[in-house]
């Protein structure tokens, strides 16, 4: 008889800031001890920065596709204009652009593709575009 499968813990949102808040504190201690360490906190800012973009363009791509939340609720939760949004939609779409660009993700695709063609096989999975 197998054992049963252990359940598939799932991180709230809520938890994963806490724990990240939690982290920030220990960096604080550390660049406080030892100054050279501020330059952590600065890496840590850009990384930061870049998530948001990057998750304001995959939200934003939801929308446009129909997801929960229109352009103008992602705007209101983030208390900006509309415009301004869209500025950062942008900017959150070339970094997600250069990611996948980084990570080989759209030479891989096409080798797979390529390989596919050569032997016949029909694709089997609908490829739905990462925002």
């Amino acid at each position: 008889m197998n054992p049963s499968p252990r359940a598939k813990r799932v991180t709230e949102p809520a938890e994963l800031a806490a724990n990240l808040s939690r982290f920030f504190r220990r960096m604080e201690d550390h660049a406080a001890d030892d100054p050279a360490n501020l330059v952590l906190l600065d890496e840590l800012t850009e990384a930061l920065r870049q998530t948001k973009l990057r998750a304001i363009a995959r939200a934003a791509s939801a929308a446009r596709e129909g997801g929960d939340y229109s352009i103008n609720h992602i705007a209101g939760i983030l208390g900006i204009r509309k415009q301004s949004l869209h500025e950062l939609m942008r900017k959150g779409q070339a970094l997600l652009e250069a990611q996948r660009v980084r990570l080989g993700v759209v030479v891989l695709r096409d080798r797979r593709r390529a390989r596919l063609a050569e032997v016949g096989v029909p694709e089997r999975t609908t490829e739905r575009r990462a925002v």
